[in-house]
């Protein structure tokens, strides 16, 4: 064989190697992408599943906030209704006021039991303003009982504060209340003890107007 012969196939397995190691460096390419997408799917499905459970533990810290609030909301309850037994009114004032400090909303019992308290005290001024800043606010929806309670306070009066106790009748349907027999026998009962014939009338034609049939 000549040596130009052996130059040339020479030539030819450097090219054929040349070729080959080529293409195994293209296939190594080809399959490095892959890896990269594998990790970065893990990565995903790590930070997802890091997401729901500090989502998952979110819920379970507002739930025991929760259950927290309501549990003391209970107990300070309880204590406001001592507080109307004892007619502790600053105390009872103190513990509402509490209640907002503390983030914790009262409802309807809680605000009525302050209000009591307030109403048994003889201190109309400030059961006032528990009204005003609770039910007058929009914070707790008043029912007729809340208004009830500011009514037996005016007619403790002497004379009873006839004035006050109309200007509530008219503010109930304000706050979405109507008067039923439960508030007007409040009334004839003080109309009856102050022999005050007439206005006892003006009661009942009230009552009539409104459709309010009397009770016992």
């Amino acid at each position: 064989m000549s040596s130009f012969a052996c130059r040339a196939i020479a030539a030819r397995l450097v090219t054929a190697a040349t070729r080959r190691r080529g293409a195994g460096v293209s296939l190594g390419r080809r399959t490095s992408p892959p890896v990269a997408i594998s990790t970065s799917r893990g990565l995903a499905t790590t930070s997802r599943t890091a997401a729901a459970a500090d989502g998952d533990a979110a819920t379970k810290s507002e739930g025991a906030r929760s259950e927290d609030a309501q549990q003391t909301l209970a107990e300070v309850t309880k204590k406001l209704m001592d507080c109307r037994k004892r007619k502790a009114a600053a105390n009872a004032v103190d513990l509402l006021v509490g209640l907002g400090h503390a983030g914790i909303q009262p409802d309807l019992l809680a605000s009525t039991a302050c209000l009591g308290a307030c109403v048994a005290a003889g201190k109309m001024d400030l059961a006032l303003k528990v009204f005003e800043e609770v039910f007058d606010k929009g914070v707790v929806k008043p029912d007729e009982v809340v208004f009830t309670e500011l009514i037996r306070g005016h007619l403790r009066a002497d004379p009873p504060a006839w004035a006050r106790i109309t200007g509530l009748l008219n503010r109930m349907p304000e706050h979405g209340v109507n008067p039923t027999a439960l508030t007007y026998n409040l009334l004839l009962a003080r109309c009856a003890d102050d022999n005050e014939l007439e206005r006892a009338e003006a009661l009942v034609d009230r009552m009539a107007d409104d459709g309010i049939e009397p009770d016992g």
